[in-house]
């Protein structure tokens, strides 16, 4: 199972960025080295380590979130979370998340119930569901 999956426009940006960063330190290197000046090297490295906390800070979002969605996904198909279909909204994911105690991954060996084939597949279909019901409420809201 992937758990992180982050946009490619997101990708393309944090490329543009630390190719930028650094591109701005060789010139800074340049510069710094032709007039003798050591600020020319040090804002552009200043630059350098804004862009990388920047970019670990984002990934770091993006791997949470799907692994909230991961947790919510498994446990509602198990029938160990307690929401119903209608309950069912990026409020109630992270909800789960910090009652499940923000794990940093879900383990494979946890123990899950015996579920039933039938059940699984209608909370599969009331989770697809409530999932679009949430997609048209957000398009509609902005």
């Amino acid at each position: 199972m992937r758990i992180l999956l982050v946009p490619p426009f997101i990708r393309f940006t944090w490329a543009v960025m630390f190719i930028t960063a650094i591109y701005t330190n060789v010139v800074g290197w340049f510069a710094a080295k032709d007039l003798g000046d050591p600020a020319w090297i040090q804002y552009p490295l200043i630059l350098l380590g804004f862009t990388v906390g920047f970019i670990a800070d984002d990934l770091w979002r993006h791997w949470q979130d799907g692994v909230a969605h991961a947790l919510h996904f498994d446990d509602f198909i198990d029938g160990v979370c307690p929401d119903t279909e209608h309950e069912i909204c990026e409020a109630a994911v992270w909800r789960w998340y910090v009652k499940q105690g923000r794990p940093w991954w879900i383990s494979r060996n946890r123990e899950r119930p015996q579920v039933r084939c039938v059940d699984t597949w209608r909370r599969m279909e009331a989770y697809q569901r409530a999932m679009k019901a949430e997609e048209l409420r957000l398009r509609k809201r902005s």
